[in-house]
């Protein structure tokens, strides 16, 4: 704020002085004069030399000489003293057929009349100031005291601060912009809140299987001890303690996939709105934010033709499927070509997102909808195997689902939709 105050005030300042500028230059102007009669007086000498008639008429075309007098060589005393009484004057000698005929005064004003020009232009100059004065106010008030109280807004985000709400403003330049802050000021509260009673149902419920691991686990180290050591020699007992052995294997494989069912669900509690929106909508938000991405990169992007039609579902997250398809597209393909294919059936509308360069095998493609899991491809890559579980989740919460497909070389993820 107080900067902007003081740039206010370097403005006004500057703008004050261009008028005082102005009025001392054309005071001095005035005082000078532009000694525009000497030209007309050499124009007016010139004719009455030719043989013009010297009187008032022929001072129709000039500015500055405001009269004109002439003192013949034979006149009296008495009237040469009158000829030389006026204050500005110019007396020149007048010739005629190379004989002096008398003497011309010239009565002149050297003052520019330009009085009535100067007061509206400083009119202007002042409705101008005020107008700019105006203006700074209002961008201050408007503008710069409201950014001057949110503006500590993002940082207290960044360190966790959630607490202090946004003071709403009724202006339009930030009413709706401090609402939407102060909604994910609110959003930031509550997610922190879930996460950490996510993060306490997780650690309990690891904690409880861990416990429950415990009793199959420690059932097989003493069956397999006892295998080891040859404590049962007879065939019967040995078979009997594999099969011991196996069935609490099987336990724990069920505990450990209760674990990641539960870890999986938790993680993916995402909300979805269900909406109606068009399927231009969604494909030029994807095409806006990946086309100038693959055009640096060399990568042919080409989005295959298709008829608009009116989609069920929530937009953002279909962006966000897509968005995670065509991620796993520039990670594992191998950069020559990505396209977006569209097809019909059964009242849907697939969206398929094909890459160039594929290198799993049929086994690996039906896994690639796991979470966690990772195909043989990925070494070397960053990653966490969601992507596609993710993608997969949010279109079935809306009604939808997604496949995936191998062939020719190529890769191909689709999204199911439903269709209004």
């Amino acid at each position: 704020m107080k900067n902007y105050n003081r740039l206010m005030a370097l403005i006004l300042a500057g703008f004050a002085a261009t008028i005082l500028l102005f009025n001392v230059t054309y005071a001095i102007r005035r005082g000078a004069g532009d000694r525009l009669y000497n030209v007309e007086i050499n124009r007016l000498m010139d004719r009455f030399a030719n043989g013009a008639l010297i009187g008032a008429e022929a001072l129709a075309d000039c500015e500055r000489i405001i009269g004109v007098d002439f003192l013949p060589v034979d006149s009296s005393q008495n009237a040469a003293e009158h000829f030389f009484t006026d204050n500005q004057y110019v007396i020149r000698p007048l010739y005629r057929d190379d004989s002096l005929s008398g003497y011309i005064k010239f009565r002149y004003s050297d003052a520019l009349d330009l009085s009535r020009d100067i007061l509206w232009q400083n009119v202007v100059l002042s409705l101008l100031f005020c107008g700019v004065l105006v203006m700074l106010l209002y961008i201050r008030r408007q503008i710069v005291r409201p950014m001057n109280v949110f503006s500590h807004m993002p940082a207290a985000l960044a360190k966790g601060d959630f607490t202090t709400p946004v003071r709403a403003q009724k202006g339009k330049f930030f009413g709706r912009f401090l609402w939407g802050l102060d909604m994910l000021r609110e959003t930031l509260a509550q997610e922190r809140q879930r996460a950490l009673a996510l993060e306490k149902e997780k650690s309990e419920t690891a904690l409880s299987i861990s416990h429950d691991i415990k009793t199959p686990l420690n059932a097989i180290l003493l069956a397999s001890k006892a295998l080891q050591e040859g404590l049962y020699p007879e065939p019967e007992k040995q078979d009997e303690m594999l099969q011991k052995i196996d069935v609490r294997a099987h336990e724990i494989e069920r505990l450990v996939a209760a674990l990641q069912r539960s870890v999986s669900e938790d993680m993916l509690d995402l909300p979805v709105n269900i909406d109606e929106f068009y399927l231009s909508d969604v494909i030029s938000r994807v095409d806006e934010a990946y086309r100038w991405q693959l055009e640096l990169v060399r990568t042919e992007f080409t989005i295959d033709s298709y008829s608009n039609c009116l989609l069920i579902g929530d937009m953002d997250r279909i962006y966000e499927a897509i968005c995670n398809l065509m991620e796993n597209a520039v990670k594992y393909g191998d950069g020559k070509q990505i396209s977006i294919l569209f097809s019909r059936e059964e009242g849907c509308q697939l969206i398929t997102v094909s890459n160039t360069g594929n290198t799993l095998s049929d086994i690996e493609t039906v896994r690639l909808f796991e979470s966690f899991w990772r195909g043989s491809n990925a070494t070397g890559k960053p990653g966490n195997g969601l992507g596609l579980f993710i993608a997969r989740q949010l279109v079935v919460k809306m009604g939808g689902d997604a496949f995936a497909t191998s062939q020719e070389g190529e890769m191909r993820v689709t999204l199911v939709l439903r269709m209004a």
